[in-house]
């Protein structure tokens, strides 16, 4: 019976012409994008699934003869969507290089200035603190990159993590790893600061893979989630930035929110003044147009607004 169940739940695969008849069906409108230009869209620029997805943002109706059907949204709101999530994507991604690199060189920074750390003690004691589970995770990890066109020959350079000084040791992790070494270095020398901004990193690396690998992002913004607080440092920034205590506690109880605006406030923190800094300003600061634009395009949807003139309102306080 579970078997027929699950069969029945399967969704059809539907030409092109049938997807736009579906979305028909659902209600969506062809007054802002035409039939035909949605077809060679749907053909040629994306695929139903991707662009699909920010339906859920507008609301159905309930009952009557139209039950189930969308309210106000038109292909139109669909693609310009897509769009400003693709250009999002393409903002963040050049953050959360800055703050991985910036975190980077904070850490060799500090290891460098403290007397009793020589560069390889560290590295030998953080592999020996992990678990035998993730010690073989974190020794199978840099032994995959030993025939790596760029990182290989650190790898047959030094052999075994434990014996690599930290600089090269961290240059072979992942993000991922290398935030438990943060996390790990911060215990180490009771660093406060970098433990706060470790839970942060962890923020930033989900955006990172979202972005790395083309995810919706926007598709997710009316979800309210309280897993993960943000971070006081982060709401303070907020408060400073003339955001009210209602607004800013009610858009960052959204996760994506909450991980888009901690990397924006690593950023500003981790990240010195220089092209790089500039070049996120420029970035963000162009993206603003796109957010008023695809804003005014759906006047009636409540959350896409809100969000804009959120994110419209972090950019404009810290990326000037």
């Amino acid at each position: 019976m579970a078997e027929t169940d699950g069969i029945k739940q399967r969704k059809a695969l539907l030409t092109t012409n049938q997807q736009i008849e579906h979305l028909k069906s659902k209600g969506v409108a062809f007054k802002l994008c035409s039939e035909k230009d949605a077809t060679e869209y749907l053909a040629n620029h994306t695929y139903f699934f991707k662009i699909a997805a920010y339906r859920i943002l507008f609301e159905k109706r309930i009952g009557g003869q139209y039950d189930g059907q969308y309210v106000n949204l038109d292909f139109g709101h669909l693609k310009a969507l897509a769009s400003l999530d693709r250009d999002l994507r393409y903002a963040l991604l050049p953050l959360t290089l800055d703050v991985e690199h910036a975190a980077r060189t904070k850490l060799v920074c500090i290891t460098t200035e403290r007397n009793n750390e020589d560069g390889y003690t560290i590295a030998r004691d953080y592999m020996a603190s992990l678990n035998h589970s993730e010690r073989r995770r974190r020794e199978g990890e840099i032994s995959m990159m030993s025939r790596d066109l760029f990182c290989g020959d650190l790898v047959r350079k030094y052999g075994s993590p434990a014996g690599m000084p930290i600089w090269v040791l961290m240059e072979l992790f992942s993000f991922g790893s290398f935030i438990d070494l943060y996390l790990y270095c911060a215990e180490r020398w009771g660093n406060e600061e970098m433990r706060h901004e470790h839970y942060m990193l962890r923020q930033a690396k989900s955006v990172r893979n979202a972005c790395a690998h083309s995810s919706d992002m926007l598709n997710g913004i009316a979800v309210v989630g309280t897993t993960v607080s943000t971070d006081s440092a982060v709401l303070s920034a907020l408060a400073q930035a003339g955001i009210s205590h209602r607004v800013r506690t009610g858009r960052m109880r959204n996760p994506r929110i909450r991980q888009i605006v901690t990397l924006m406030y690593l950023h500003t923190k981790l990240v010195p003044e220089g092209s790089g800094k500039r070049k996120a300003a420029s970035d963000l600061v162009n993206l603003k147009k796109q957010l008023s634009e695809t804003a005014d395009l759906a006047p009636s949807n409540d959350i896409i607004r809100s969000c804009a003139a959120f994110l419209t309102k972090v950019i404009d306080s810290w990326f000037r």
